[in-house]
């Protein structure tokens, strides 16, 4: 067996960049969404003003998505909508992109291919 260093989880750590885009609040995200990322992914798709929010939630460099994310997921994309915003998913790899699917988080939050067509909506 061979060990894991403190690189390789690092690596695999949820990490969060947000930027706006075109007036749209973009939280890209990178790693793993698990049970103990579950607490930052929240908070990065959180209220940070008063007005509605508009959200795309760039998936491009996760990994991995857990029960415990597509719940914070759903969660806050009832949140934002029930405010008057709406959060949009974009760029989810092959792996993240189908876990979306089986689970039908697709049928309820707008999935797009790339983050640009997610901000033209």
């Amino acid at each position: 067996m061979t060990p894991i260093d403190d690189a390789d989880r690092s690596a695999r750590r949820l990490r969060a960049e947000q930027r706006i885009a075109a007036g749209i609040r973009v939280v890209s995200l990178y790693g793993e969404i698990d049970h103990n990322a579950k607490d930052l992914l929240r908070e990065s798709l959180g209220p940070l003003d008063a007005r509605p929010a508009h959200i795309v939630a760039d998936l491009g460099g996760v990994t991995f998505l857990d029960s415990s994310g597509i719940t914070v997921l759903i969660a806050a994309h009832q949140q934002i909508v029930d405010a008057g915003g709406w959060l949009r998913i974009a760029a989810a790899e092959d792996m993240v992109r189908e876990v979306l699917h089986l689970v039908t988080v697709d049928a309820v939050i707008a999935c797009y291919p790339t983050v640009e067509q997610a901000l033209s909506g």
